[in-house]
């Protein structure tokens, strides 16, 4: 099992915001106990939500430009607390008598001290909103994976449901001359008003071409649209609903497609099977 791409998956994150269904979690509370690395991203996960929470609702550190400000001013203060000291031709005071200029040191020394302490938050705070901003990214895009798998789900699951309703009909289209080991599989649904498609074994057009997907009615084919030309075996695609198909084909036609189909490269066709 390649742990790391486990702990890039998303699924640890899904699991400390306790999206996960009951079996996920379990899975993941197994790795956990196996593999150290994942128990330390969890914990790692967990404290950055927690750092998230602080910084989102209980500490609003000072702007940069505030900070910056009172830098700015303190070497000015410093300076006029000097102006006051005596200056060099002042009578040194006599051996043994402390004169005014501890003051200034002590004052020198509390400025430093205090310059010393806003320069260490300052960098603490800038830290700190870095920190926040990737783990506001990283939420943002944790968003984003919920949305595509919840929609990725939805349409498994209609796509399941036409596939056990009783009305939908397995076409499956066999190989012509041109293709005699291809196979392909139309579910078919009049009643519902849908069509699923599923390559089953087509080999890779050739450079320049592409697989085009027909239903044929009363009026002739119709066009149902190319199919991508690395489209694998097994998936399902929607495509569009025509009434009373008698049958189904793919021919093989020049990149992009063509409005009629070009006989002489039939690859598959199947026919609809009649009555209910």
């Amino acid at each position: 099992m390649d742990i790391q791409a486990y702990i890039n998956s998303g699924a640890l994150e899904l699991y400390v915001l306790d999206r996960l269904s009951p079996d996920e979690r379990r899975q993941v509370e197994t790795y956990a106990e196996q593999y150290p690395e994942v128990r330390q991203e969890i914990e790692e996960i967990e404290l950055a939500l927690e750092r998230y929470a602080v910084l989102n609702g209980q500490l609003t550190p000072p702007s940069s430009t505030t900070l910056t400000s009172v830098l700015a001013v303190l070497p000015s203060q410093a300076k006029v607390a000097e102006a006051k000291t005596p200056s060099s031709k002042t009578p040194k005071p006599p051996a043994g008598r402390s004169g005014p200029h501890w003051i200034v040191w002590l004052l020198a020394l509390a400025l430093g001290m205090a310059l010393f302490g806003l320069y260490y938050f300052l960098q603490q705070a800038n830290a700190q909103t870095t920190s926040l901003e990737e783990l506001q990214q990283r939420f943002t895009t944790l968003e984003q994976d919920c949305e595509q798998i919840r929609d990725t789900n939805q349409e498994n699951v209609q796509q399941l449901a036409l596939l056990s309703d009783a009305d939908t009909r397995g076409i499956v289209l066999a190989g012509s001359d041109n293709a005699p080991n291809s196979r392909a599989v139309v579910f078919y649904n009049p009643q519902a008003g849908e069509i699923l498609f599923s390559a089953s074994n087509l080999p890779a057009p050739p450079a320049g071409k592409q697989y085009q997907l027909w239903a044929i009615d009363a009026n002739g084919p119709q066009d149902l649209g190319v199919l991508d030309e690395e489209l694998s075996a097994g998936t399902l695609l929607d495509v569009r609903f025509v009434p009373d198909a008698a049958a189904f084909a793919i021919t093989l036609e020049d990149a992009g497609g063509k409005p009629s189909p070009d006989l002489s490269q039939l690859q598959v066709i199947g026919n609809v099977p009649t009555g209910s």
